[in-house]
């Protein structure tokens, strides 16, 4: 089994890497840029977004924009910026190998399968709704046998 779990996080790994290169080319930006853009970016937009429609308020996006904002008008260079950070990220990633944990096991679990975790719990809570219409099994196990009284009621739209 951990001959088979070590290769699916390594060509987990390897299409996560294949996807950031190919942006980097398309954007025009370094490969440690791209990946500076998307982890630190763009998933923390799309969890504060979820975030926001579950609180009902524009609260976490705003708050975070204004963040980049500070960012974008304080960073003198970019470039020098993102391969700090990228450099600061993979030095915590293979810190995990003192435990026993490869960098790429680490990277893919840490950087990949946690956040689409998180990420699909904050969409059933933001969209409960579409999930007890379109995904009523995904819908009960999240739910959690507290709530079965609500799923068995009809809901309108």
């Amino acid at each position: 089994m951990g001959c088979w779990l070590t290769h699916n996080m390594s060509f987990t790994f390897y299409i996560v890497y294949q996807a950031l290169e190919w942006m980097a080319s398309v954007t025009g930006l370094t490969y440690k840029e791209i990946n500076i853009v998307v982890f630190y970016g763009i998933v923390p937009m799309a969890f504060f977004l979820l975030i926001d429609k579950i609180l009902g308020k524009a609260v976490c996006l705003s708050l975070f924009s204004v963040f980049l904002a500070v960012l974008y008008l304080t960073v003198s260079n970019w470039t020098m910026f993102a391969e700090r950070m990228f450099d600061a990220s993979v030095d915590f990633l293979q810190w995990f190998r003192h435990v026993g944990i490869s960098y790429d096991l680490a990277s893919v679990v840490l950087c990949v399968l946690v956040p689409l975790c998180a990420f699909f719990v904050l969409l059933y809570l933001a969209y409960p709704r579409w999930f007890h219409r379109h995904l009523p099994g995904f819908a009960r196990v999240m739910a959690g046998p507290q709530t079965q009284g609500y799923l068995s009621r009809k809901q309108e739209p």
